[in-house]
């Protein structure tokens, strides 16, 4: 899998499959094995791009201003996309990836022709008592990160008991995880305020949510409700990342909503 080389570093990538581009951007401290169901059911039928954000995995290290890192991250992945001689794509993140899928749409609109955003959020303002309560116990958490892996290891193995296919992944990802920049970038994604600006997203939309989630359900429902040309799934029981925990569901809406777009 080849490096992109940036004007300051470096972004591994994947670059899988023919036919029109799909871009699929991973969620927060993962790599692109994050995306292997995706990638080998739609290499089939597309060239399938899996970036490695700046800050994870092989890619470049990331460092501040916090509120500038999810512009740096979507530059570095515009001129990824001028690299490869792509104009336009259809473009998917969960979670972190969903967040940055919002400003990359934002920011370039010209070069998205479709969003598929997962278990996301588009603001952190709180709208009510049971978003307080979890906004505030996650900042308190946030020196969670610096606990011993083998720790993090275990709690990820509890949470994610009953999706053993996501939770594999989510263990390798937490042994790969880059401490202080994925604390870098948790910071980022607190600080958000896309949802004012959804209503400007021209292109057709699809939200994929896990139902087990209850507080991502409603603020995917905020966040999507605002995008004219969008629909909502709500996936039975899949937690944050729908697309690990119920992959062929989420492959099955993705390919669905391709096939509307006629982006086959």
């Amino acid at each position: 899998m080849p490096n992109a080389t940036l004007a300051d570093g470096k972004l591994h990538y994947l670059d899988r499959g023919a036919g029109k581009p799909l871009v699929f951007i991973h969620g927060l401290g993962a790599d692109l094995s994050f995306h292997d169901p995706q990638i080998e059911f739609f290499s089939r039928t597309h060239r399938v791009i899996c970036p490695e954000l700046r800050g994870n995995a092989r890619s470049s290290k990331l460092t501040g201003p916090i509120h500038k890192i999810l512009d740096i991250q979507c530059q570095d992945l515009a001129a990824l996309m001028e690299q490869l001689g792509i104009e336009q794509t259809v473009l998917a993140g969960t979670s972190y990836g969903g967040v940055f899928c919002f400003n990359f749409v934002l920011r370039y609109p010209e070069k998205v022709s479709g969003l598929i955003i997962g278990d996301a959020l588009g603001d952190t303002r709180i709208s009510s008592f049971r978003e307080a309560l979890l906004m505030l116990v996650e900042y308190l958490g946030l020196w969670g990160v610096y606990l011993p892996k083998p720790v993090l290891i275990a709690m990820m193995r509890h949470q994610y008991k009953p999706w053993p296919y996501a939770r594999d992944h989510v263990v390798n990802f937490v042994r790969g995880m880059r401490r202080t920049e994925f604390l870098l970038q948790l910071l980022a994604m607190n600080r958000i305020k896309f949802t004012p600006y959804l209503k400007q997203v021209s292109c057709p939309a699809l939200g994929i949510v896990g139902e087990e989630n209850k507080v991502g359900v409603g603020w995917m429902k905020s966040a999507m409700k605002e995008i004219p040309q969008s629909s909502l799934a709500i996936v039975p029981h899949a937690l944050d990342p729908t697309n690990l925990c119920q992959p062929e569901e989420y492959n099955r809406l993705v390919k669905e909503f391709l096939e509307r777009l006629n982006y086959i």
